[in-house]
């Protein structure tokens, strides 16, 4: 696939029902939940902005970047097909702003594939929007100049 046929084949796809509560049992299976159940965790998500809290990139703009493949990684689709272990960075991730507590309405923000994995469980909310300063417009300018 050349370059001007990956700008053509770009479409964002919002994350489904089954891949959110799949995301939900697998903490929930590590006793990670604070969240009273699925649909008090579906109803926190369903309101967050498709936004990362770090750096302001959209989940649309996330999901450009891995599937034109401006950045790589074994973790993203390969070859624009989704598989288990294969999906990261097309979502926005559900991030524990203090890595301590259990995942919560009270403790979760939405964030980038490259902010949740960089941030990890090193830093909490505050720590890490202080430890970064210019990645949003890194990444808003490797996509204007791939446009």
């Amino acid at each position: 696939m050349t370059k001007e046929s990956n700008k053509l084949d770009f479409k964002y796809r919002q994350k489904t029902h089954n891949q959110l509560k799949a995301n939900y049992n697998s903490r929930e299976k590590k006793n990670l939940n604070d969240f009273a159940h699925l649909e008090d965790f579906l109803t926190w998500y369903i309101k967050q902005k498709k936004v990362c809290h770090y750096c302001g990139l959209t989940e649309s703009q996330s999901q450009e970047i891995v599937i034109r493949g401006l950045l790589t990684s074994n973790r993203f689709p390969q070859n624009g097909k989704i598989k288990q272990g294969k999906s990261r960075g097309m979502w926005l991730e559900v991030d524990r702003k203090n890595p301590m507590k259990p995942y919560s309405k009270n403790n979760c923000v939405l964030a980038c594939y490259f902010c949740n994995n960089d941030k990890s469980d090193v830093f909490d909310a505050e720590d890490y929007k202080h430890f970064f300063q210019n990645r949003f417009e890194f990444l808003k300018q490797l996509l204007e100049k791939n446009k």
